[in-house]
């Protein structure tokens, strides 16, 4: 049997990462209609039902509840779901797929947070970090499947994990997805199809 104390600890857990959500969600829908510069801890606060000073205890500033908005991309596009996924398969090409399908959800479901870092990165250095994070992230990510692909001697001859991480990072660039899905109006359907049908071909013999 459970004694009060062990219950209050995962209470206050819940409570806690509810209002950690509510205060990201308030700040996407914030930043992108007000941009994040005009956006003050007032009017975060206001917008997310909490006090100024919860969110200077949850987050520590503005520049930490910006770097939050990373953790709410991976959440909400699925990405940690996807990456245990890719641990579990045995198919080279089925973890390239699931890798395109990262990225495709990152763009379709959480294309606003991207779009705010990438076009407020060169003015503001609190968003260019948010970016330089999210980078950092996608490319642990590829270096760990490229490493994971040349142990199972998948790779094409002569492309070492290295090399094949610089050509995955490429075909993952959001500028290709602009091009394709923003400016040529494919779906992400085909995007996703077609991103995994190239990583395959350039990766793997």
């Amino acid at each position: 049997m459970s004694s009060p104390t062990s219950d209050v600890i995962p209470l206050r857990a819940q409570h806690a990462a509810v209002t950690r959500r509510a205060i990201l969600q308030a700040a996407r829908g914030l930043f992108a209609e007000q941009g994040f510069a005009n956006t003050t801890m007032k009017g975060l606060a206001e917008h997310a039902g909490v006090a100024v000073q919860t969110i200077y205890a949850t987050f520590g500033s503005k520049a930490g509840v910006v770097m939050g908005l990373v953790d709410l991309l991976d959440e909400e596009a699925g990405v940690e779901v996807i990456h245990a996924d890719i641990q579990r398969a045995d198919d080279p090409r089925e973890m390239l797929r699931l890798t395109a399908r990262i990225l495709r959800q990152i763009r379709e479901r959480c294309g606003d947070i991207v779009n705010m870092a990438r076009q407020g990165a060169s003015t503001d250095e609190r968003l260019a970090s948010t970016l330089a994070e999210g980078i950092r992230r996608r490319n642990a990510a590829l270096a760990t499947i490229t490493q994971t692909l040349h142990s199972q001697k998948a790779l094409r001859d002569g492309l070492n994990a290295r090399t094949a991480a610089d050509i995955a990072a490429a075909l993952l660039s959001d500028e290709i997805c602009d091009v394709l899905v923003d400016q040529r109006h494919w779906s992400y359907d085909r995007y996703e199809r077609w991103l995994g049908d190239a990583l395959v071909q350039q990766l793997l013999h």
